[in-house]
């Protein structure tokens, strides 16, 4: 473990590493990352990992409410000591992960989420926070500089992954700006990126295609990623030609890899891909016998 001094209060502490602390307490970062949630007095907040609370303190100061989920019972002493006597502040001492967090957000909308995360949850505590996307409106991460470029990433990216579209699915993500290693204490290995993402609020793209056929057809084609998307498509019982022809339709080489496609372009490929059929050496769409190819 590695001792922490809160300067503010002359608290030793020991950062915990199973909880993957990593503090900040830079006055211009912290500022910078208030900024960038563009907070308001109406504005309702759930903090994961407050830690020794420099995040809370600004936040509780800029929004109409603070709820911060705590794991560690060393730090709620600390916490409670600090903000306990402020109405907009409420603190869980509890796993983010394990909580009912139905119980906080139910009946609310516009939330947004500002939290220095643990790194080694980050995935699960993103796939937790679109559950709640009907309440959640936006939410500001600090995570790993990689995982927040894959996160953000584009096509025909290689950051691309099932990561990505898990996310991209659901909202618009953005990679807001890079946080040195340096800046937190202690030092983690490893660069940070504050990244940013904004609920879709239209169903843009559950209105197109049910999750679970959008996932199931997604695992195949990330499940190899030095082969094709014609060849990870073989485990879903479509041949090698199908997958082709759909691909040549769409304006794609047969080699094309899965990193290549936008989540519309990934529907726009599924559909085809089950629509078709093949009578002789034509190609049709299945639904109304229309020539495709």
């Amino acid at each position: 473990m590695s001792k922490f001094i809160n300067k503010s209060e002359e608290t030793n502490y020991n950062a915990k590493k199973k909880y993957g602390q990593n503090f900040l307490e830079d006055n211009n970062l912290l500022l910078e990352i208030i900024e960038s949630a563009s907070l308001t007095d109406e504005t309702e907040v759930i903090e994961i990992g407050p830690g020794l609370g420099f995040l809370t303190d600004i936040l509780i100061k800029k929004s109409k409410k603070i709820t911060a989920f705590e794991i560690d019972r060393g730090l709620i002493p600390i916490l409670t000591k600090k903000f306990g006597n402020n109405d907009n502040f409420k603190l869980i001492n509890e796993d983010f992960l394990a909580c009912d967090l139905n119980k906080v957000v139910e009946g609310k909308e516009n939330i947004k989420v500002v939290a220095n995360i643990p790194y080694y949850i980050t995935s699960p505590i993103i796939s937790r926070l679109l559950e709640f996307r009907s309440n959640i409106s936006e939410i500001y991460l600090m995570v790993q500089k990689e995982v927040a470029e894959r996160i953000a990433s584009k096509p025909n990216s290689k950051n691309m992954s099932i990561l990505t579209h898990s996310v991209q699915f659901f909202a618009e993500a953005e990679y807001l700006f890079t946080v040195k290693k340096e800046m937190f204490t202690p030092v983690p290995k490893v660069d940070s990126a504050f990244l940013k993402i904004k609920v879709l609020n239209d169903d843009k793209y559950i209105s197109q295609i049910t999750e679970e056929k959008y996932f199931k057809y997604l695992k195949a084609a990330f499940s190899n990623k030095r082969k094709s998307i014609t060849n990870n498509m073989l485990s879903l019982g479509n041949s090698k030609e199908k997958v082709a022809n759909t691909l040549e339709i769409m304006g794609k080489q047969r080699l094309t890899r899965t990193e290549e496609f936008s989540v519309q372009e990934f529907i726009n490929f599924i559909e085809l891909l089950e629509k078709q059929w093949k009578v002789g050496n034509i190609w049709y769409k299945r639904k109304d016998l229309t020539l495709i190819s």
